[in-house]
């Protein structure tokens, strides 16, 4: 059968091996370099002071570059500005998987930023955690420039 105008040609598919070289950006790279020091670098717009955590390359408000001078030390403190109970997580495949135990997953504004992060909360039961709750970095054991250095926060007495 010969095609019609409109139809396509259906054709087999072609394997294909594409490889990726990419950066997360000059900032990113900074920040996730700096974790393994167990330090956090934030990125501070220079033209309307916004400061992000991680730090980005262009704010986000006013549109102006923030550069790798704009980059500033961030406590490794902050505030439990919200949460959700996580009961699955993801599989790495798209599937969904039930947790052992439940997850807390905080919103947490660090001393010194204006963004949010989303962390893993970890010693507190859900039932004590509290919106506004004084909140400090749990660092992996070992850190290694990762982002995976910056384990979780934990509630913690100021």
């Amino acid at each position: 059968m010969k095609p019609e105008i409109g139809m396509a040609k259906v054709r087999a598919p072609i394997p294909a091996v594409a490889g990726f070289r990419w950066s997360v950006g000059e900032q990113m790279e900074r920040f996730i370099k700096a974790l393994e020091q167990r330090r956090i670098l934030g990125g501070k717009c220079g033209q309307c002071g916004y400061v992000y955590v991680p730090p980005r390359d262009r704010c986000g408000r006013c549109h102006a570059s923030i550069s790798e001078q704009d980059l500033t030390e961030i406590p490794g403190k902050g505030t439990l500005l919200s949460y959700t109970v996580a009961h699955v997580e993801l599989d790495g495949s798209g599937n969904f998987r039930a947790l052992d135990a439940p997850k807390v997953i905080g919103a947490i504004k660090l001393e010194g930023a204006d963004s949010t992060i989303f962390m893993p909360v970890e010693k507190i039961e859900a039932e004590q955690l509290k919106v506004d709750m004084p909140v400090e970095v749990v660092w992996a054991e070992k850190t290694e420039g990762r982002l995976t250095d910056l384990r979780a926060f934990r509630p913690v007495n100021r």
